[in-house]
């Protein structure tokens, strides 16, 4: 399992932001707490086969790295991250696992201060 550490060089506080794993079919509800300059991050965990995502629940103005937008279907090809940063203004992000095979998609949303 991956994880992200920020540290931050004013104060002495760690945090720490586990990912998520979804298997064909899953899915996850992420809330943003209000948060701005949230990143949220999705990656296709094989080198094999194709993901296909299904993301929803930001405005319609969040894109992602690639520069499609956030809400909506996501063919991702062998080991493809897409990482998005913006303001999803406390809504609840909503990504759900359509892959045929049994392919893996690894998630995680950092807002700080959560």
């Amino acid at each position: 399992m991956l994880s992200w550490t920020l540290v931050s060089s004013q104060s002495p506080t760690k945090q720490i932001q586990k990912t998520i794993t979804l298997l064909p079919f899953e899915y996850t509800q992420l809330k943003t707490n209000n948060g701005t300059s949230c990143v949220y991050y999705m990656r296709n965990a094989s080198l094999s086969n194709i993901a296909v995502a299904v993301n929803t629940g930001a405005p319609d103005s969040i894109k992602y790295d690639n520069g499609t937008l956030f809400n909506g279907i996501h063919t991702l090809a062998p080991g493809q991250q897409i990482i998005v940063v913006g303001d999803f203004k406390g809504k609840q992000l909503n990504t759900i696992n359509l892959s045929a095979q049994n392919v893996a998609i690894t998630t995680m949303l950092f807002c700080p201060g959560n």
